[in-house]
């Protein structure tokens, strides 16, 4: 009985010292418009019926998915590392990756978990994002946390996969009715929707191709796009010691007034001009994440 009554009290401690530092960095100047997402991440409570009936609703769309088990779906794996350059030209970017086979269970996984997802609902929620772009489709939960934001005008999404993108656009289906799905590699997308974007991005979460140079790459071609204010989602910066290696440069580039560490994925903000961000490590608040070794990579 003792022990319990000790873990309880640690665990309470713990997340109450974690709270007081996070409320810390607010007051040291980290953005009050990520409170809620932020705070979210340390309690994990959503107070709006509304977004728990969301939540609900999005997380059933990915249990009918894991629900077709060991069934095949060819997905476009991401391309090995071994780029360490800051080239970002398009002769310096690794060829597109191979077609492999995952389950509908693995896929289903694959993407943001009901954790992830609600923070980037919340995050597109309170960022108050009208124009939301997604490089990364997957089977589109993700996609579906972000275009469920009532403020989002625009949700658009790639996925090279024709087989995950058909997926997708019927789940993005259930939720919003503000998508476009295009199913094409990323540049070939891009080649077609960013000189329609008159108004520009607000939102831009870069998914889908784990690798150095295309990571940089996908950036710096959204980046004229990007409006003051606007927030890059980089997920998966601690996948690969390359993905690392990305993250490490992007959190630096000037035009972003802060980065933000959070382990599992990396967030800017965006004002076009900031010599140099200020940066933020969450890790400590939110367990520290280590590098992983994916498959097929050496590094």
């Amino acid at each position: 009985m003792f022990r319990k009554i000790f873990k309880k009290s640690i665990k309470v401690i713990t997340y109450y010292w974690r709270l007081a530092r996070l409320e810390k960095m607010f007051d040291q100047g980290l953005p009050r418009s990520l409170h809620k997402p932020l705070r979210f991440l340390l309690d994990r409570k959503t107070k709006k019926i509304q977004t728990k009936a969301l939540i609900h609703k999005i997380e059933k769309l990915r249990k009918q998915i894991v629900a077709k088990g060991k069934e095949k779906v060819s997905i476009i794996y991401s391309p090995k590392q071994g780029y360490s350059e800051k080239d970002t030209s398009e002769s310096a970017r690794p060829k597109h990756g191979e077609i492999l086979e995952f389950t509908m269970e693995q896929v289903a996984r694959t993407g943001k978990n009901k954790y992830w997802g609600t923070f980037l609902h919340l995050l597109a929620y309170c960022s108050k994002s009208k124009t939301i772009v997604e490089l990364g489709s997957c089977v589109g939960i993700s996609g579906c946390y972000l275009s469920a934001s009532p403020f989002c005008e625009q949700f658009i999404t790639v996925e090279g996969s024709n087989s995950l993108a058909s997926l997708a656009e019927k789940n993005l289906r259930q939720i919003s009715d503000k998508y476009i799905v295009y199913k094409m590699l990323f540049d070939e997308a891009m080649d077609i929707f960013l000189p329609k974007l008159e108004t520009g991005v607000d939102f831009v979460f870069i998914d889908g191709h784990h690798e150095k140079i295309a990571t940089i790459h996908y950036f710096e071609r959204i980046k004229p796009k990007l409006n003051r204010g606007a927030i890059v989602v980089f997920d998966d910066i601690l996948w690969s010691n390359d993905m690392r290696e990305a993250w490490d440069y992007l959190s630096r580039l000037t035009g972003f007034v802060h980065a933000l560490d959070l382990g599992v994925i990396g967030i800017c903000i965006w004002d076009g001009e900031t010599p140099r961000p200020q940066y933020w490590t969450l890790q400590p608040l939110l367990g520290k994440v280590s590098i992983g070794k994916p498959h097929g990579w050496q590094k």
